[in-house]
């Protein structure tokens, strides 16, 4: 009997070891609306944040910052009819946002916003549309411009390149995802150790791997699946699980290390999701944060009334952090490069 009862015992602790837990990838709860925009008027786009838990949200021609638990205010304005689109942490500290025009102002620039100052840090191919953008390690920016299919390079001084052009980034002017035009090189983001550059495209429904120690550069089909039709924003997590909102769908999707695809969530809140955000601090490492742009019912393209929103979501797996997220505004870039 007492073998038993150890056996038992035993059996027990070892089934309590054994407890499923939620894996990589998995939501561990449902979208939550934390801010909400004027509907029918604001499109809020692309959403980053600092380790100070201080997110940054761009909407209209203005970058807006939400300290922890507080309100939002004009971080710094666009000339109009310039629209803000995607933003990143900077290697200085400040806010870079890529813009575009809808309109046959030049609009197509990468913007730095500092606490008291709004510059055009790097000035690109009006014939295209900036959208997305991610720093390396060095501090180098690289740009997505979904209308060029290709992806721009700056350097610290604002210098420009072309980086990459190359068919498996342009988009489908014969099958549009989002109608109005074609979009192709859209969400881009970094792998855990920065060996590669993920990106989606938006019209191929697609999400790209590019080799970044390679000598050319080539991008390569890393998932493909219908239901990445309208891939915008992605963002991984510490153990290699992508997350990617698909604008076109209301959903959001995960892929594994191995390319598979599954949805997570899907419908309200998320209304036409555009960009993901992990939070940097110990309080929100496992919350991802998603800018639903209500693009499309705003512009009237989709039924419904539009809800603009910014939206959080606890993931079971912390984000991996975004370069350079540890930054304050008007640090020097130098003086941390050299530790």
């Amino acid at each position: 009997m007492g073998r038993l009862r150890a056996a038992m015992v035993v059996a027990g602790f070892t089934a309590v070891l054994a407890e499923p837990t939620a894996r990589a990838g998995e939501c561990a709860s449902h979208p939550e609306v934390l801010a909400s925009f004027v509907s029918g008027q604001d499109i809020p786009e692309s959403v980053t944040t600092d380790d100070a838990g201080n997110l940054y949200v761009s909407v209209g021609n203005t970058v807006q910052m939400r300290p922890p638990g507080g309100a939002f205010s004009v971080l710094g304005t666009l000339p109009l009819p310039i629209a803000a689109l995607g933003v990143k942490v900077g290697p200085d500290g400040c806010v870079y946002n890529a813009s575009t025009s809808l309109s046959a102002t030049p609009g197509a620039f990468v913007w730095r916003l500092c606490s008291d100052s709004v510059e055009a840090f790097a000035e690109l191919d009006h014939d295209g549309a900036p959208n997305d953008l991610a720093f390396d390690d060095d501090g180098s920016l690289f740009v997505t411009d979904p209308l060029l299919g290709q992806i721009w390079q700056v350097d610290h001084a604002g210098n420009a390149s072309v980086f990459l052009q190359h068919p498996l980034l342009s988009g489908d002017p014969a099958n549009p995802a989002l109608i109005f035009r074609q979009i192709g090189v859209n969400g881009i983001a970094f792998d855990k150790h920065h060996r590669h550059l993920y990106v989606s495209n938006t019209d191929r429904g697609t999400v790209l791997r590019i080799d970044m120690r390679a000598t050319t550069p080539v991008p390569v089909v890393f998932a493909a699946d219908a239901r990445l039709r309208g891939a915008d924003g992605i963002a991984f997590d510490q153990s290699g699980d992508l997350f990617v909102a698909v604008n076109k769908s209301d959903t959001l999707a995960a892929i594994d290390k191995r390319g598979r695809v599954r949805l997570l969530e899907s419908g309200a809140p998320l209304d036409a999701p555009s960009s993901l955000a992990f939070g940097a601090t110990r309080r929100d490492k496992h919350q991802l944060y998603s800018t639903s742009s209500a693009f499309s019912r705003t512009l009237g393209l989709q039924l419904g009334t539009p809800a603009p929103a910014l939206l959080t979501l606890r993931i079971a797996t912390p984000g991996l952090p975004l370069p350079w997220a540890t930054f304050r505004i008007g640090e020097s870039w130098s003086a941390r490069s050299r530790l």
